[in-house]
């Protein structure tokens, strides 16, 4: 008589079927309930923080970006696009070269900061969730509820809606 885990052919193992949804314990009694266990109020707490400081740490890049373009830009003397382009791409290398900055995250912030003061000149453009922006105000295009921010913030979803596109309205 043979042990039920060896394979019944010479090829080699085979594979027993399993239902996927017959998630069992050790004592081979079916499993119920969540597949997680729940997290504990200072658990939930520390991964909260963990998240506010990452973003925090990504606007406080971008506001460092912009802070450097800024100087660049002006002290270019003149105003035209090729400046422009110029200020920022010495802006991102010079953070890059420094190490205060990634290449990924400077060109991602570059553009983010790009969008952002070309959005002065049109201002029909579209942010975002996920989206680093200035201060401002942003509408929502679904429901029309405002966001006012004072400072450099990650745009989040829309709180009355859920939606993810706004309008820069101020």
């Amino acid at each position: 008589m043979r042990h039920p885990s060896t394979p019944n052919n010479n090829d080699g193992p085979s594979q027993r079927n399993r239902s996927r949804g017959a998630i069992r314990t050790h004592l081979g009694r079916k499993r119920t309930g969540p597949r997680t266990r729940p997290l504990d109020g200072n658990t939930l707490m520390r991964v909260q923080e963990a998240g506010n400081a990452a973003r925090h740490a990504q606007e406080d890049m971008f506001d460092r970006l912009l802070g450097q373009f800024q100087s660049l830009f002006e002290s270019a003397g003149e105003k035209t696009a090729a400046a422009f382009d110029s200020a920022l791409d010495a802006a991102c290398s010079t953070l890059v070269t420094a190490g205060d900055f990634t290449s990924e995250n400077a060109q991602r912030l570059r553009e983010y900061l790009r969008r952002d003061v070309l959005h002065r000149d049109h201002p029909t453009m579209t942010f975002h969730t996920g989206d680093i922006t200035t201060a401002g105000t942003l509408t929502c295009e679904n429901c029309g509820w405002t966001i006012i921010t004072t400072r450099t913030t990650l745009l989040p979803a829309c709180p009355q809606c859920a939606e993810t596109n706004f309008r820069k309205t101020g």
